[in-house]
């Protein structure tokens, strides 16, 4: 092999080497705006629901145990908030976000509870496990509580490269975010996973609806950009 002949290879390698390494940060980044969001949702509806008893045992109970295990999440220490401490409270021991999960699986605590769980898990990176947790907080009946299990189960089916099913479930988080000023972010998410998933008219269609919203968004920028860089262009 001649000298211009190495050159050419080298430069072949580097070109693979940045398109790897460009579509990793791209894939970490739609992982942090994915996360995010879902923990900052998170936060908000534990606020609303924390102390909302209702006249079941089986919810005020919840409720109480989530409380006393609520400041190991919001403190970040993930690994004590999902498998609980050996300390008491009252006589009584403060149990994980994972024993609650699973002993209050009805109680609308339970499945917040599950919430919190799913997003820890997927902060460690244990995405399998945190899947589980993610279905059962999208069977509540608060519309928060639902939509960020979908939103969670959505990350996860990403993480797991199928791309197409992450933006249907992103999607199905818009619908529900809508009432609540969050629907452009999934709607971001799902155009970029459609993008992903080589759906470049699904996703233009997205980038588009959110590029043209009457309400302030901080997607509004990223949708304009991946009208952009699908090759279409701004009104």
């Amino acid at each position: 092999m001649n000298d211009k002949e190495e050159l050419l290879e080298d430069s072949v390698e580097d070109d693979s080497t940045l398109e790897l390494s460009e579509a990793e940060a791209q894939r970490k980044r739609i992982l942090q705006i994915a996360l995010a969001g879902v923990a900052g949702l998170a936060l908000v509806i534990g606020g609303i629901l924390l102390y909302r008893y209702n006249k079941q045992n089986t919810e005020k109970e919840a409720a109480l145990k989530l409380s006393r295990i609520r400041p190991f999440y919001d403190a970040g220490q993930f690994e004590v908030a999902l498998g609980g401490v050996s300390s008491q409270i009252r006589g009584e021991q403060v149990i994980g976000l994972m024993a609650i999960a699973n002993q209050y699986g009805s109680a609308e605590s339970g499945r917040l509870a599950a919430l919190y769980a799913g997003i820890a898990l997927s902060s460690l990176g244990r995405y399998n496990e945190a899947e589980r947790y993610f279905d059962q907080a999208s069977a509540a009946s608060s519309e928060l509580t639902k939509m960020g299990g979908i939103a969670g189960l959505a990350s996860c089916r990403a993480q797991n490269k199928q791309f197409e099913a992450a933006a249907k479930l992103y999607e199905e988080a818009a619908a529900i975010g809508g009432k609540i000023a969050e629907e452009d972010h999934y709607k971001l998410l799902a155009a970029l996973h459609y993008e992903k998933a080589g759906q470049k008219d699904k996703a233009l269609t997205l980038y588009r609806s959110i590029a043209s919203s009457q309400e302030f968004s901080d997607a509004i920028n990223e949708a304009k950009a991946g009208i952009i860089r699908l090759g279409g262009t701004l009104d």
